[in-house]
């Protein structure tokens, strides 16, 4: 079966494909909010491509802009659900969770177009860049980072990866100088409150005392620290490329989004 054969049999109930061709399905979806009230309808199509590779789009003259990466939303305006989401759709299986995917996505699209920027948790990197960050994800994760360090840092500029990073070696294999302060903003509670962890919360109610900054080479998660801070300033070198390719490629800022990487690349320039 073909990857659009696949798709046809389990369309869920929030889709209605209205229109079946030999490469290619016309659908009508209604993006679905979490709290269980419909959102808008979208026109689409998906089509199949070669290799059994498919890709959706929504038909002319719809909600969206024709391309906003912001909005992942590619050049040729097709859809990036997920990270490698045109791949084949080779069982029915795969195929509920490729409309799983769609139907996050529709809802991730009608959020942006409330808010002007994308769901946290639902972001991801352009290009190259998404495998670095998913890097970053998988190393904070277990360590409870991933959300209010990791992913805020990277979507809203927030906490110690958000700012300006720690310096690098010259060949970028490290970072400088050992022997400063954590830049997680960790802290040397006093006994018995002093932790073998990164600890940044308060010592005991009321207490005035100064507690030193915990050096980075006495960090009990000193490896984590500085693979984020070295993954971090290879996922914004890779944005930088991304965003400048898609300048040199004339594509321009839909403007539907704060904060766009393109548009602060059209005005640095």
């Amino acid at each position: 079966m073909s990857s659009l054969d696949q798709l046809n049999d389990t369309c869920p109930a929030w889709a209605n494909i209205f229109e079946v061709q030999r490469r290619k399905l016309r659908v009508l979806a209604v993006a679905q909010q979490p709290s269980g009230l419909t959102g808008r309808s979208y026109f689409l199509f998906i089509n199949l491509r070669r290799d059994n590779l498919v890709a959706v789009f929504e038909e002319p003259d719809g909600h969206l802009p024709l391309c906003c990466v912001e909005r992942h939303i590619n050049p040729d305006a097709s859809f990036c659900l997920h990270y490698n989401s045109t791949e084949p759709v080779q069982s029915a299986g795969m195929a509920r969770e490729w409309w799983r995917s769609l139907g996050f996505y529709l809802n991730n699209q009608d959020y942006a177009s409330r808010r002007r920027k994308w769901p946290m948790l639902a972001q991801l990197s352009h290009g190259d860049a998404a495998i670095t960050q998913i890097q970053m994800e998988e190393l904070a994760e277990p360590l409870g980072w991933k959300e209010e360090e990791v992913l805020a840092a990277i979507f809203r500029k927030r906490g110690w990866l958000g700012g300006r990073l720690p310096r690098l070696s010259k060949d970028k294999s490290s970072l400088v100088n050992l022997r400063s302060p954590c830049p997680r903003g960790c802290t040397r509670k006093h006994h018995p409150f002093r932790k073998s962890s990164c600890e940044r919360l308060n010592c005991a109610e009321g207490c005035r005392r100064l507690h030193k900054p915990t050096l980075r080479a006495d960090c009990p998660n000193r490896s984590v620290v500085e693979s984020l801070v070295l993954l971090e300033h290879q996922r914004r070198a890779q944005e930088h490329e991304f965003f400048k390719s898609l300048k040199n490629s004339q594509v321009i800022c839909c403007g539907t989004m704060d904060n766009c990487s393109l548009r602060q690349e059209e005005i640095s320039n």
